[in-house]
């Protein structure tokens, strides 16, 4: 297995209640999971968790049957990519940005060109944005880079934090369609946090959903009651906006 959370809590220092409670679940290679709930259940938590920007307070990760403990931090962060719902692109080109993270593992000029070449093809990125900074991307443009920052590295595992909020619908299918095929041919395990269920159920083999730090669902997508777990987003969201009202 790629990936194991085995009875997960976490409690920051000086809160009194866990944010997170008893998670278990695996990710196989070549899968793809989404992760939903409403604001606040925990995913973000989650993913930083899994990419070891916090340390869980009970049970343990295991990456490829090795605790993640015992791997560098900056090694796993090689292997488990993060990206983040807001990217940014820390100052740079787009070209530079794409570049970057593949200078870090020292891989050579040509190898790194390539790559860029190759990944634009895959995500249609057109060549005019390699000069542009991210002053000059829209919010959707600069997602689409992210993603592109994410899959160039050939990491074991990709986490994609909202990854189409700012696309419309028919992009989003077609870059989730390019990322589907990736962890497919890669064998890369994807965990994506997502609230859009119609795309959701389009490109996940599973489904795990969070609410209030717990994992109350975990299940195959085809057969998950896509309707009824609408509702329920939609009924926690009531009773959540209605104790801050």
């Amino acid at each position: 297995m790629l990936l194991q959370l085995e009875s997960i809590d976490y409690t920051p220092r000086n809160f009194t209640r866990p944010l997170l409670t008893d998670i278990s679940f695996s990710l196989a290679a070549g899968e793809s999971i989404t992760l939903t709930g409403i604001t606040g259940a925990g995913k973000s938590t989650l993913f930083r968790l899994i990419n070891r920007l916090s340390e869980p307070t009970r049970g343990q990760i295991l990456l490829n049957g090795e605790n993640y403990r015992s791997i560098p931090p900056t090694r796993l962060r090689q292997r488990i990519m993060l990206v983040a719902q807001e990217p940014k692109l820390l100052g740079m080109k787009v070209r530079e940005a794409l570049a970057y993270p593949l200078q870090l593992q020292s891989i050579n000029a040509e190898e790194i060109k390539q790559r860029i070449v190759t990944i634009a093809e895959q995500l249609e990125i057109p060549s005019d944005w390699f000069d542009r900074s991210e002053l000059q991307l829209s919010a959707g443009q600069k997602q689409i880079v992210s993603i592109a920052r994410g899959l160039i590295t050939q990491p074991q595992i990709l986490l994609l934090d909202e990854p189409t909020a700012n696309l419309d619908f028919t992009t989003a299918e077609r870059i989730l369609t390019v990322v589907n095929n990736i962890c497919r041919s890669q064998q890369l395990g994807i965990i994506v946090v997502n609230h859009q269920l119609a795309l959701a159920a389009q490109f996940s083999d599973r489904l795990l959903y969070l609410q209030d730090g717990r994992l109350l669902l975990d299940n195959v997508s085809a057969s998950v009651d896509w309707q009824n777990l609408q509702q329920q987003i939609r009924a926690s969201e009531d009773r959540s906006s209605s104790e801050w009202d």
